[in-house]
């Protein structure tokens, strides 16, 4: 079961996104968000501070919690803004930001951890892993290779339909497994034959690649996943809010 927060961060996070709040507006106060919920104030304080985090929101000392999220590209340019401090599922990033999300699933397999697999993607050597190979496609067009993999056990039972609506969401609502920290590398690489075949990369011969670990609840590592995107269609978003100096170097 999902904490009592996560509710309310994605029913801020989406009245925000929708423009019911707008940008350099301030939210309802703490108490009036405490009578909409009906929670303790620590449970909106915790599902403010994700939105800080995210970039939707920043606190005001004195005067409260003020929007700072705005789309940065307009829907008319065709861009997918890749939002890198979300742990998201691909079809609820899309939609959010207004375009129509599908998902293929082209492999399926189970296979095992050898040397080669343990030194590139990180699991034991031994693990079981379930390989996926998957297209995704904004407004019918093919933008997105994904090659993941996953540790057979956090997504035991998986169906290719499963798969193909999110793996993250099998992982968390039938698994009960959780999700907490992502890393990504962010790098630009030459296309190879998959992705000209796969993609719609209209005259590009490079793609943007991003290389993700995810790990558990445990700080395991559960995912290893490289995505190829198409170049035109792919923005990177990043949130960060800088710490006083002092605090990160105390000598300085």
């Amino acid at each position: 079961m999902r904490p009592a927060y996560d509710a309310i961060y994605f029913d801020l996070k989406n009245s925000i996104s929708r423009g019911e709040y707008q940008f350099r507006d301030y939210l309802p106060s703490e108490s009036t968000l405490v009578k909409k919920y009906g929670c303790a104030h620590n449970t909106v304080r915790k599902a403010l501070a994700i939105l800080a985090r995210e970039g939707y929101v920043q606190p005001i000392h004195g005067k409260g919690v003020r929007i700072i999220y705005r789309k940065m590209i307009p829907r008319e340019s065709g861009l997918r803004t890749y939002m890198l401090s979300d742990i998201e599922p691909f079809c609820e990033s899309v939609t959010s930001q207004g375009f129509e999300a599908q998902t293929k699933v082209l492999l399926m397999e189970d296979v095992v951890t050898d040397a080669d697999l343990s030194k590139i993607l990180g699991f034991d050597e031994g693990e079981p892993l379930v390989h996926f190979e998957r297209v995704r496609l904004v407004d019918c067009k093919p933008l997105e290779r994904e090659i993941n993999y996953f540790r057979r056990d956090i997504v035991e039972g998986i169906t290719k339909e499963d798969a193909e609506n999110s793996i993250y969401h099998y992982i968390e609502e039938v698994r009960g497994e959780k999700l907490v920290t992502c890393k990504r590398v962010v790098t630009v690489e030459p296309a190879n034959d998959r992705d000209r075949e796969l993609l719609q990369l209209d005259g590009a011969d490079y793609v943007a690649v991003v290389a993700c670990e995810t790990y558990d609840g445990n700080g395991l590592i559960c995912e290893a996943s490289i995505v190829r995107h198409v170049p035109h269609m792919f923005m990177m978003s990043q949130t960060a809010i800088r710490t006083r100096v002092s605090q990160r170097y105390p000598n300085a």
